[in-house]
């Protein structure tokens, strides 16, 4: 039996200098260490596994990109719908501001009125009862 040392020693340049010798130990490891062949069939596989991944990445991107862009629409309508409310209830204030002002100013221009009409039936009765006085005077 060889001493494992030894063989430790001289099995580097063995395994260089002769064909014979690296053909046995390849075939003798061949079950227990992946073979070149079996590292690239191995890569290539997994190179396609994250192709599968990426495309399926890709896929749920552009669904979420399209539900963004969905979502996006909605609410550039709800808020041009709030827009619009906002602008019919701003106007339907403006108008109910104005309308006000016509009424105070017409209200206002009522009670002149009426005070001038007041007045004017004051110095109406004063005069009719000055009249019917003198008419009174007159004829005693």
């Amino acid at each position: 039996m060889v001493d494992k040392n030894e063989l430790l020693k001289i099995l580097p340049k063995l395994i260089r200098e002769d064909d014979e010798i690296k053909g046995a130990i390849i075939t003798a490891l061949s079950s227990v260490v992946a073979t070149k062949e079996d590292i690239v069939s191995l890569i290539e596989n997994s190179n396609k596994r994250f192709e599968e991944i990426n495309k399926r990445f890709e896929e749920i991107n552009n669904r979420f990109e399209e539900m963004e862009k969905a979502n996006n629409n909605r609410f550039e309508e709800m808020e041009k719908a709030n827009n619009n409310r906002f602008e019919i209830a701003r106007k339907e204030r403006e108008d109910f501001r104005e309308s006000m002002i016509i009424l105070r100013d017409t209200v206002g221009e009522v009670l002149q009125k009426t005070d001038n009409l007041e007045k004017d039936i004051k110095n109406g009765n004063k005069e009719i009862l000055d009249y019917l006085k003198t008419q009174f005077e007159q004829n005693d």
